[in-house]
């Protein structure tokens, strides 16, 4: 196992930095390499947090939801038009509502 690889497994185990540095020192590592390594490690676990919570999948979903709702409304008023007004207008309502219901839910 790499050097790096082995103290970015240990940071992602939960282990605090005097933890860290006492398994590096079992392990064998200098004081600078150490020093080294936990430096680095801090960055690449960090950079790795980072990137996971920028994928929000539920945000395509949402979308995906508002557009088949936007689709439909639009049916509905061009049925509303087309002399079902009853029918038209209360659907409009309701998509309409379930839109505004899921934007204001983040």
């Amino acid at each position: 196992m790499n050097k790096l690889d082995y103290s970015i497994s240990l940071r992602e185990k939960g282990f605090a930095s005097i933890d860290i540095k006492k398994k590096m020192k079992e392990k064998g590592f200098e004081e600078s390499e150490i020093q080294y390594y936990l430096k680095k490690s801090d960055e690449i676990f960090l950079n790795q947090l980072t990137q996971n919570k920028r994928s929000k999948p539920k945000r395509k979903l949402n979308n995906g939801i508002k557009m088949i709702a936007l689709s439909l409304s639009l049916m509905l008023l061009i049925s509303a038009f087309f002399g079902y007004v009853r029918i038209g207008l209360l659907g409009l309502f309701f998509i309409w509502s379930i839109v505004g219901y899921s934007s204001y839910r983040k």
